[in-house]
């Protein structure tokens, strides 16, 4: 005889088994969290791309600039491929041939796979630039307008490109179709050599090894930096304040700093799953997978609230394009008006400093 606390136990293991389950993860995660995820992700990282491009006044917004553009293309890819493999992997095999969606897929994942591919390697080395870039402008202040320029940071996107292009050119040949116009397979996605060190080995050490290396020690030293710049700012109680500049130049620091964190925290589940298809058991645990597409496109969507909260610049640039109005601050050297108490009376002072200067007067002093 089953005891009423049993039957309980037993529903709610069966709840969390159907909840948590493989299949219900992936529908969740493909039919409804990814199309949440990218699509305004997508219409964010395409209205970052265009703050930056109009931007573009240091290396840095060049960098960021060529980052939404892989951005854009991530979660565009993510968004049309994934809900329509999930939704065709749910029909009978004999009406996949007779399905829209079916067709849809097939069609374009022998060309969005390899794209979305180049886009994440080519976001992966421009996560390393930025680090880099940051680097410089703490480490070396004064060499940063030398060695980091907008032409130096145009020439290293066009080189990520490139270098990206090339390296993730065979995913092309991975995926073909069939006569009966199928995805399938070819003989170089089959091969154990190519398997083995080209998308094991070399992906482990050039997508993942090196560049989380590097982000890491460079993003070790940063922090370690900044942290001393607030330290001295602090003790400086009676010496000179900072510039707006520099705490401009350091919130910027913390912006890089925090998007690299995130990347390398949304990279690490991608990182195993591969390591986990290679020598382990695939079976285990697999809602892994659909778990680890999603944080990548959690990644490349976060970015522009990353930018909203760090960079003032950012967020001035994006309301003016979206039509919302912003109030500049008055600029030094307008009109400045003061009000000072002589013998007690109230006297106004006012120095229009352009006016005059144009006029050929000398300011007078307040």
């Amino acid at each position: 005889m089953i005891d009423v606390n049993d039957e309980i136990i037993m529903g709610y293991n069966s709840t969390w088994e159907y909840i948590f389950g493989y299949e219900n993860v992936e529908r969740v995660t493909y039919i409804y969290l990814i199309p949440l995820v990218c699509l305004p992700g997508s219409v964010a990282a395409v209205l970052s791309a265009i703050v930056f491009a109009r931007l573009r006044q240091n290396s840095l917004e060049i960098l960021l600039c060529g980052l939404s553009l892989f951005d854009v293309v991530i979660l565009l890819s993510s968004l049309f491929m994934f809900p329509a493999m999930h939704e065709c992997s749910r029909i009978d095999q004999a009406l996949q041939q007779s399905s829209m969606v079916c067709h849809f897929f097939w069609r374009s994942t022998v060309s969005l796979f390899p794209i979305s591919l180049i886009s994440q390697a080519g976001s992966i080395f421009t996560y390393v630039a930025v680090t880099v870039d940051r680097f410089i402008a703490v480490t070396f202040p004064l060499k940063k307008r030398v060695w980091a320029t907008r032409n130096k940071s145009t020439t290293v996107l066009i080189c990520i490109t490139v270098v990206s292009t090339l390296f993730k050119l065979p995913s092309f040949f991975e995926v073909a179709l069939n006569e009966n116009g199928q995805s399938v397979t070819t003989t170089l996605r089959e091969n154990k050599f190519y398997t083995e060190i080209y998308l094991l080995y070399l992906y482990f050490f050039l997508m993942q090894l090196i560049p989380w290396t590097i982000i890491i020690f460079l993003n070790a030293y940063i922090i370690h930096k900044v942290r001393l710049a607030y330290r001295v700012q602090e003790a400086m109680i009676h010496g000179k304040p900072k510039t707006k500049r520099e705490d401009a130049e350091r919130k910027v620091t913390v912006m890089a700093i925090v998007m690299t964190c995130i990347f390398i925290i949304c990279n690490i589940p991608p990182g195993i799953n591969n390591l986990v298809e290679e020598y382990g058991d695939r079976a285990y645990f697999r809602q892994r997978i659909p778990l680890s597409n999603l944080l990548v496109c959690f990644n490349s969507a976060s970015n522009v609230m990353i930018y909203c909260v760090f960079n003032t610049r950012f967020r001035r640039a994006a309301l003016q394009i979206l039509g919302f109005s912003t109030k500049n601050p008055t600029r030094a050297g307008s009109v400045i008006t003061k009000i000072t108490k002589e013998d007690g009376v109230g006297m106004l002072r006012s120095r229009i400093s352009t006016y005059e200067t144009l006029n050929g007067v000398e300011p007078t002093a307040c």
